[in-house]
Formats: C-alpha cells, sequence, structure tokens
C-alpha cells in the first residue's frame, strides 16, 4: 500500500526551509519581545518551544511515515536521531481536539500579551507588527503551509492523521 500512495517520498528542501523560517520567526518574535521585558523570560520562552518540539516529536514524528524522512517540516529526520519509533497503529487511534493545540497557541497569545504590554508603556508601529505576527502566520501563513505544501503532498495523510483529520472535519463544517 504505502508504494501506491501519492506525494512526496522525500520532500524539496526549500519546503522545509519555508516552514522553518516561518515557524522560527514567531518563536523569534515571541522571544525578542520578552527580551525587552525581561531577558530571563525570552529564555523561559524558548526552553517552552524546546518543550513543544520534543512533545511533537515523540507523539507524532515517531509514529510517522516519515520517520528517518525528509518530511515537509523536516522533523523526520531528526525524530530518528533522538527516539526510537513508536506503533503506528496508535498514531492512528489518536483523537485530536482544539486542547491539543492549546499549548502551540500559548506561544502566539505570549507574543501579543507581551506586544501590549510594550505598546500600553510605549507605542512603537515595529513591535505591534511583530506583536501581531503569530496571527498573521496562524491565519495566512499556516493554511498555505499546511493546506498547500505540506497535508497535500504528504503520504501518512493518507494512511491516517489526527491532525488532518481534525482540520479536514474542521473544513468540511465551513462548507
Amino acid at each position: 500500500m504505502q508504494n501506491q500512495l501519492k506525494g512526496f517520498e522525500r520532500y524539496p528542501i526549500w519546503v522545509v526551509i519555508v516552514f522553518n523560517l516561518i515557524s522560527w520567526s514567531v518563536y523569534l518574535a515571541g522571544m525578542y519581545l520578552l527580551y525587552l521585558i525581561w531577558p530571563l523570560l525570552s529564555i523561559l520562552l524558548l526552553l517552552y518551544f524546546f518543550y513543544l518540539e520534543i512533545l511533537t516529536y515523540k507523539e507524532g514524528c515517531s509514529c510517522c511515515y516519515y520517520y528517518g524522512k525528509l518530511c515537509a517540516f523536516g522533523r523526520g529526520k531528526i525524530a530518528k536521531i533522538f527516539f526510537k519509533r513508536k506503533d503506528a497503529k496508535k498514531f492512528c487511534e489518536k483523537s485530536v481536539s482544539f486542547k491539543d493545540f492549546l499549548p502551540y497557541s500559548l506561544v502566539n497569545f505570549i507574543t501579543l500579551a507581551a506586544g501590549i504590554y510594550l505598546l500600553i508603556k510605549d507605542f512603537n508601529w515595529i513591535i505591534l507588527l511583530i506583536a501581531i505576527w503569530p496571527f498573521i502566520v496562524l491565519f495566512f501563513g499556516n493554511p498555505l503551509i499546511y493546506g498547500e505544501l505540506a497535508c497535500k503532498n504528504c503520504k501518512q495523510a493518507q494512511i491516517c492523521c489526527p491532525v488532518c483529520e481534525f482540520f479536514k472535519k474542521r473544513a468540511e463544517k465551513k462548507l
């Protein structure tokens, strides 16, 4: 069955670069604003990013078709270095809801809160843009990245992907 799946066996490097540039720009926006408030906060946020990444590798990437391969996010290759392969059947049985995305969404709200705090102290257009950047990415960048570049070409999405299923159900409700 896996040979009959459509999509990329190995994603083009430019897709991985685009995804990571956008993701890290969101992380850096939050870290920068927190640094302006108190440098230790930016370090705490960086540790939180690493926690989220480890969670993603452990719960998703270690079960994925792209484990050990170049996925759209570059994580498949990295997952193989740090985590043992997990049972893909358990991954397929998972169900994803909004609460599963809350830890990841927290990054956006922390960045926005830091921006609002800084703007109250002294309004600055650059700070405003940095503060809303994660939401620009969330509402405009993510649909492009996931909808057009990643999920459409993903072999794991054809096998089973709880995240893909969640977003597919949400999209069908809008129709």
